[in-house]
């Protein structure tokens, strides 16, 4: 059960430290709006728990994020190119998603396009090539920061919440490459929708024209915008992490499962990549239920 902004107020105002075993417990349920800034910079370790450093931290990480070279002609050419393309799949998003939450409007307005989110997303996307100096760019990295231009405002936070995310995706597929979690994927799919996958078969339709992107770029662009931060807040705060990634994405599957056996391939493909507002509470307890029958009939 989620708590209220009010209880995760409290948490966050302790004056010595956080108390971060309560604070994990209780992110996984979801965090409300106005605390999730805050909230993911203390899971993702860019705030310290021990208030005494925190303004210290704070001032170097500015200080550090501002010295990092962030002109490079050639990126920002892609960047922007690449932001048209991320732009269309959250463009009108909010008029067309549901809330699923007993009719009340929880939709986020995001204009990736406005100057100022263009701006801190190339100042952002180049320091981090610049940081990293061994990666190249691509739109995966935009994929992934865009959920963090919609959740904070500081620059510098946005920079190092992605480098944390960024770290956290790359330890992850050391343990399981894409392509190995792509074929494990499917292989559950088969399993646990064979209808689905018959049609989906019978249309046609390769996994790769979605499914790549779905597992790749953790439903960022598929999703509206709000059910990704709902999703993101467990996959930081949850002991299973993005391990629980294919799961949600079975869970979601079988929830759309009656609309996608109507459609044909090119409306199907659009589905997949424009899905509908969706409760994420339902599909993240029925992503655990999934995972659980598949340990159980010793498929995981």
């Amino acid at each position: 059960m989620a708590c209220t902004e009010e209880e995760f107020t409290e948490l966050l105002a302790g004056e010595v430290h956080i108390d971060m075993d309560k604070l994990i417990a209780i992110s996984r349920h979801g965090i409300p709006d106005k605390v999730r800034p805050e909230v993911w910079k203390y899971l993702l370790g860019i705030s310290k728990i021990d208030k005494s450093e925190e303004e210290r931290v704070k001032k170097q990480q500015q200080q550090d994020y501002k010295e990092i070279d962030k002109n490079d002609s050639e990126i920002t050419k892609r960047i922007r190119a690449h932001l048209k393309r991320y732009h269309v799949y959250h463009r009108d998003r909010q008029s067309s998603s549901s809330s699923n939450n007993n009719g009340n409007d929880n939709r986020i307005k995001v204009d990736f396009q406005s100057v100022d989110n263009r701006n801190k997303i190339e100042n952002i996307l180049i320091s981090y090539i610049n940081y990293t100096n061994d990666i190249d760019y691509s739109f995966e990295m935009l994929a992934i920061l865009g959920p963090f231009i919609a959740t904070l405002q500081s620059e510098s936070d946005i920079f190092y919440c992605f480098v944390s995310m960024m770290k956290i995706i790359e330890e992850n597929l050391s343990k399981e490459s894409l392509p190995s979690k792509l074929s494990r994927f499917i292989m559950y799919f088969r399993s646990v929708l064979p209808e689905l996958f018959s049609h989906f078969e019978e249309e046609e339709i390769n996994s790769n024209e979605w499914a790549t992107n779905w597992i790749q770029n953790y439903l960022s662009c598929e999703l509206p915008i709000e059910c990704v931060l709902r999703l993101w807040d467990t996959y930081l705060s949850a002991n299973i992490g993005l391990d629980l990634h294919l799961f949600v994405c079975l869970a979601i599957l079988t929830n759309f499962s009656e609309e996608l056996l109507e459609l044909e391939h090119s409306e199907i493909l659009s589905f997949l990549q424009h899905l509908p507002g969706i409760d994420m509470d339902q599909i993240i307890a029925q992503a655990y239920n999934i995972r659980d029958d598949i340990r159980a009939n010793n498929e995981l």
